[in-house]
């Protein structure tokens, strides 16, 4: 099996023990669910001669969180990410950028007002696209992310639409003796968690 795959049979066993372990804990400090994304990147390259597009992604994954008192919430929320992105160089030469991730992130839930957060933390980011172009994606990328969510409580279960902006914190190109480019990945994104 690829790489890949196993990381999403990882994710899946280790989201279903979660589950049946949810189901008979007493704890009500712990939860967990699920989410379903969609984000738009934004790119910014040092080359001038060098345009950068991108459509629209979507994720899923899952969402652990713990209670560290009635107003603070840690958040692990790994997810599948699926991009593309066009490189148009030369004014006619362009390159499709397939961009299949997973991410890791850690946030920090803070409670403003009522049901309203503030969300903080920081994200972790492998591309799993094989690419064979000479400007590759780099494979590790750390990110820094804020944002606001507000739950919504149901009878059985509590949905969680969060707003948030990420910010790269490396190269989002690959090293190559071919260039020096130096690319920039932010992305605003639009989640949706059932808790």
């Amino acid at each position: 099996m690829t790489l890949s795959k196993n990381i999403i049979c990882c994710i899946l066993i280790i989201g279903s023990i979660k589950s049946v372990a949810q189901g008979n804990a007493e704890n009500k400090k712990i939860k967990w669910g699920v989410l379903t994304k969609s984000n738009v990147n934004f790119f910014q390259i040092s080359e001038p001669t060098i345009d950068v597009k991108t459509d629209l992604g979507f994720g899923f994954g899952y969402i652990f969180a713990t209670s560290l008192n009635k107003s603070i919430d840690i958040n692990f929320e790994p997810h599948l990410n699926f991009e593309r992105h066009r490189l148009t160089y030369n004014s006619n030469n362009s390159i499709k950028l397939k961009d299949k991730n997973i991410v890791v992130p850690l946030k920090l839930s803070m409670k403003l007002y009522q049901e309203l957060s503030l969300v903080a933390g920081a994200e972790y980011l492998y591309v799993l696209s094989k690419q064979n172009e000479e400007l590759k994606l780099q494979k590790n990328n750390y990110l820094a992310l804020v944002g606001a969510s507000y739950a919504i409580n149901f009878k059985h279960f509590t949905m969680v639409p969060e707003l948030s902006y990420r910010l790269g914190l490396n190269n989002a190109l690959a090293e190559s003796p071919l260039h020096d480019y130096e690319l920039k990945r932010s992305a605003v994104t639009f989640a949706v968690k059932i808790m």
